[in-house]
Formats: C-alpha cells, sequence, structure tokens
C-alpha cells in the first residue's frame, strides 16, 4: 500500500510541476512579448525543444570527452533560451553546468547531467501539452 501513495504522489507532484511549468511558459511570453497565443505557445515550445536535445547531447558528448568549452558554450546557449521563454529552473541548472565548464570541475559537470536529462523531462512535458 505505500508504494502505492508513493507513486501517487509522485504523479501528483510530476503533473503539478508540469502545470507550473506551463504557467511559468505562458507568464514569461506574456511579459516578453505580450502574447502567450495557442500558436505563439505551440511555436516557441517547438523550437526550444528541437534547439535542446543537440544541446544536451553537446553537453554529455563533452563531459565524456572533457571538452569544457563544447560544454560552456551548449550551457550557455541553453541557459538563454530556457530564461528567455521562463524555465527558470531549467536555466539555474544550465548556469551550473556553465560554472563547472568554466571551472574544469568534470566531477560537478558528471553529477548535474542526470539532473538536467531529468529536468529535461518534465520541460518537454510540458512543452508538449503546447504542441498542436
Amino acid at each position: 500500500m505505500t508504494n502505492m501513495n508513493n507513486n501517487i504522489s509522485q504523479t501528483a507532484v510530476s503533473t503539478a510541476t508540469i502545470r507550473q511549468l506551463q504557467q511559468d511558459v505562458k507568464n514569461a511570453l506574456e511579459e516578453v512579448m505580450g502574447d502567450s497565443s495557442p500558436e505563439m505557445l505551440n511555436e516557441m515550445a517547438s523550437i526550444f525543444l528541437e534547439d535542446a536535445v543537440p544541446l544536451i547531447e553537446q553537453i554529455k558528448n563533452g563531459s565524456v570527452t572533457q571538452d569544457p568549452p563544447s560544454i560552456i558554450l551548449a550551457a550557455h546557449t541553453l541557459k538563454g533560451s530556457s530564461a528567455t521563454i521562463g524555465l527558470g529552473k531549467f536555466a539555474q541548472l544550465c548556469l551550473s553546468l556553465e560554472t563547472s565548464g568554466k571551472q574544469d570541475d568534470i566531477d560537478t559537470l558528471n553529477s548535474l547531467i542526470p539532473v538536467l536529462e531529468a529536468e529535461y523531462e518534465q520541460v518537454q512535458a510540458a512543452l508538449r501539452g503546447f504542441l498542436f
């Protein structure tokens, strides 16, 4: 019974997180562009999702090959695009990756990558809700 309650609780938290992420994106687009229409949300979500995957792969590959400049560039780019559309927590995580890359702190980078991937799963679920 406890396992079932934990699963229900995790699902509720994930759903609540996804709804909050969606609201954050709507608010950010209204603030920056004055528009969070369904068309604008679809376009911005689509662009972000398309661009994020190769950037995350670049971060992961940069970690494996110990290529901090590659990590810094990808994390910086991802930080900017996520901040622009209101994904503050994701942007902060990208800043941490960028900073770790600048400090050649491979251990911290390696510990942050699974966190980035988990956070991206929630971001992806939230943004897919805007796609037509």
